[in-house]
């Protein structure tokens, strides 16, 4: 495997220097030897140029691999130049039946729409793909350019969807004053959208900007009485300076789902502190239940019952 791992590095790195002899014999000499069926077709398949061997080479991988994602991707990319769009959808289609989250994959099956000049399709392609990376900019570009050649109006919640998409993925990424910017364009849109306060709550909560967070949190469950994630953060927040007012929000947060195994150990935890050890026992032992392998919940349990009880 780490011989395999170092040949692929080199053939790539041969690629990006655009030394396609170098990466040819790479492939043919050590690919081959130590790599798969499937990824000596697909990296022929990369330094090929003519299309339809590029094509017939990315089948073989497919052949040998049925659930390859790039390859159904970069063949899908061949059908297109060759004008064989019907294929190329095909080809999207069934990188999206494998992965329902790939970005490139609604980009290309639009960028293929936009070929066949169905621009409503290849819209709503781009669309998706932005909402899942919002920060892709070829899906940001194919749109623009599609806006500029064609009369069509965009998705009437396309600018809420939009910042809601951004903030949470700067909330994933740890960008957190980015991530407020764009949810506070979220609400401007929709000032009832309990998401875009959610993820402001945990932005806040990770900025540790406490009376904020809980003040986005609290707003979230008045607008969705059933945001489990918003009972919980907000049961974290405040464990320690209002243990009961956190009993409660873990209570709602595992009534709301009833395998939530968080919201039972941090239960569990509260009540401890507060010396309710019977219930903290029964919460930590439906954590075992749900999860054998729970150390945390074994630790705490063996703690309660040899030094409380």
């Amino acid at each position: 495997m780490k011989d395999k791992n170092k040949v692929i590095k080199k053939i790539v790195n041969a690629l990006n220097a655009n030394d396609y002899d170098e990466a040819r014999k790479i492939i043919e000499r050590d690919l081959k030897r130590c790599g798969s069926d499937e990824e000596y077709y697909f990296y022929l398949a990369l330094i090929t140029e003519n299309l339809e061997t590029k094509r017939e080479l990315y089948t073989k991988a497919i052949e040998a691999k049925p659930d390859f994602l790039d390859a159904y991707i970069n063949r899908g990319l061949v059908n297109n130049e060759l004008q064989d769009y019907e294929a190329s959808l095909k080809d999207y289609d069934k990188a999206l039946e494998l992965d329902s989250k790939c970005a490139l994959a609604y980009n290309n099956r639009g960028y293929t729409k936009y070929k066949q000049q169905d621009y409503e399709g290849a819209l709503k392609d781009y669309n998706k793909a932005i909402f899942l990376n919002p920060k892709f900019k070829m899906a940001l570009d194919n749109k623009a350019q599609l806006f500029l050649e064609v009369c069509i109006e965009d998705d009437k919640d396309f600018s809420e969807k939009y910042y809601l998409s951004l903030g949470i993925q700067d909330v994933n990424s740890g960008s957190f004053p980015d991530a407020l910017r764009s949810l506070d364009e979220v609400l401007k849109y929709n000032p009832k959208s309990d998401l875009a306060y959610l993820y402001k709550g945990i932005a806040y909560h990770s900025l540790n900007k406490l009376d904020e967070a809980y003040e986005n949190y609290s707003k979230a469950i008045e607008i969705n009485k059933k945001l489990t994630d918003a009972y919980y953060n907000r049961g974290q927040l405040i464990a320690k300076t209002n243990p009961k007012g956190a009993l409660d929000d873990f209570a709602s947060a595992i009534a709301l789902d009833s395998k939530f195994i968080d919201a039972y150990y941090s239960l569990a935890a509260v009540q401890k502190n507060l010396g309710q050890y019977k219930e903290a026992l029964k919460n930590l032992d439906k954590v075992i239940e749900l999860e054998p392998q729970a150390v945390n919940a074994k630790a705490l349990k063996k703690l309660i019952t040899t030094k409380y009880l």
